[in-house]
């Protein structure tokens, strides 16, 4: 009896590893690794309108990853399924909200056509790029996402793609822009997505949104909003240096028209304005005829974007190396509303440079130049304004890597507006009004695993 109680006790001890290895019954040729990126900066920021610190965790995050091989091969080639959860960790904010898996994640097949599968992750327009022009990781304030991807009407940086916009309630303001899903700076929900191979340097990646946003628009009919972001890059090596290229290209269709009618909160009731059917938030933006015969809807909006990027890294020799970056992109956005908005024929340029030096040793050197064109409003849009809404932002960093990878930073920021224009640090701004200028210098640290 005492041995069976012994045998027992194991068997409840070993029970929940042995679960936990099998992955709930899972499978023995499954590989599962653990991964994270820890980057946290303490910032000293200033905005024209106050200065103050705060320590940011810039996209840190762990994440959970398998590859099972499902014991089917086409062509010679094994088809095996991809698992992948990814999660904020520390944020200031009970890490960022949105619980398990709320940063790229993915179920797919891969094979000799790639990989296909379902996915809440970032957009190629955005992925496919970023790595290779933003020296400082496109993770924090000093993204190049201060400029590129956006408009400059605050809130710039989107980040979540989602599909439940009441959550954040208020009008279609200038605000509100960016939770109106205006920007292409973008972690999407919902995708479907597909990788190529490698074709001899050349890569392909496309995505697209399903469904289960699609509503009523009203007098002027239904909508089936939808996202298409596609791109593709080529990389090849010149002795011991190495070129890159990419051309991207995204689509947001009928997509910023059913967010806005989803959270519509224009002026159904007069009052709330004084009687005068004028939206008080966003300037401009007047519903059509009489204050109560119109709920600020959209009957349809079709916004795109387009650039190109290459990067070329030179390898000095005896420790030296230097890599260049660039690109140039074109962002449009036209909106059919029944009030005046912005967006009803807005087109900006952006283009950008940066480079990263690196010294024999632990030190190296990194910036990058951002600038955006003033806007060009078409003939309609009225609640346009060309005139000084054209900004510059930049980055400069001087890095220090330990033999294990930690790196050690000290880094300055800045963005400077004209007039009209409100761009801001690229994630997690610091809140500067349309017009004021914002600087920051951090410190920061990085540890991968």
């Amino acid at each position: 009896m005492k041995k069976i109680g012994i045998l027992l006790g194991a068997l409840f001890i070993i029970t929940p590893f042995t679960v936990i290895a099998g992955v709930g019954g899972g499978n023995a040729n499954s590989n599962w690794t653990i991964y994270g990126w820890q980057n946290y900066s303490w910032e000293f920021v200033d905005n024209d309108a106050r200065e103050f610190d705060r320590i940011k965790a810039n996209a840190a995050n762990i994440g959970f990853a398998a590859t099972v091989d499902t014991g089917v091969s086409v062509g010679g080639t094994a088809v095996k399924a991809n698992v992948q959860c990814e999660q904020f960790t520390f944020f200031n904010e009970f890490a960022g909200g949105g619980g398990w898996c709320n940063r790229n994640s993915k179920l797919s097949l891969s094979g000799p056509w790639g990989e296909v599968g379902f996915a809440h992750w970032l957009l190629p327009f955005n992925e496919m790029v970023a790595a290779w022009v933003d020296p400082f990781y496109d993770a924090g304030a000093d993204s190049h996402t201060s400029i590129m991807g956006t408009h400059g009407l605050s809130g710039n940086f989107f980040n979540g793609g989602t599909f439940d916009d009441t959550t954040f309630g208020g009008d279609f303001d200038y605000s509100n822009f960016a939770d109106y899903e205006t920007s292409f700076n973008r972690r999407q929900e919902n995708l479907i997505h597909w990788w190529s191979p490698n074709w001899n340097g050349f890569n392909a990646r496309f995505a697209i949104t399903a469904g289960l946003r699609d509503e009523t628009a009203g007098p002027d009919g239904d909508l089936d909003p939808q996202i298409i972001s596609t791109g593709i890059t080529y990389t090849t090596d010149i002795g011991n240096d190495n070129l890159w290229l990419a051309l991207a290209y995204e689509e947001h269709d009928e997509w910023t028209a059913e967010a806005n009618n989803r959270t519509a909160a224009f002026v159904s009731d007069p009052a709330a304005t004084g009687g005068t059917g004028t939206d008080a938030v966003e300037p401009g933006a007047q519903l059509s005829g009489a204050p109560d015969d119109g709920t600020g809807r959209c009957s349809d909006s079709d916004d795109d974007a387009w650039r190109i990027a290459g990067r070329y890294i030179k390898d000095w020799g005896n420790g030296h190396s230097t890599q260049i970056s660039a690109m140039y992109e074109e962002l449009s956005w036209e909106t059919d509303c029944d009030f005046e908005t912005v967006f009803e024929d807005l087109e900006i340029d952006h283009w950008m440079i940066s480079g990263k030096h690196n010294f024999p040793g632990p030190l190296d050197f990194r910036f990058s130049y951002m600038d955006a064109d003033e806007y060009d409003c078409g003939a309609g849009a009225t609640a346009c304004i060309e005139d000084d809404s054209d900004a510059i932002a930049y980055n400069i960093g001087l890095f220090y890597t330990m033999p294990a990878g930690t790196e050690l930073r000290l880094t300055y920021s800045e963005v400077d507006n004209e007039d009209n224009a409100t761009y801001d640090f690229g994630i997690k701004g610091a809140g500067n009004a349309r017009g004021e200028d914002v600087d920051m210098i951090a410190l920061g640290m990085v540890q991968w695993f």
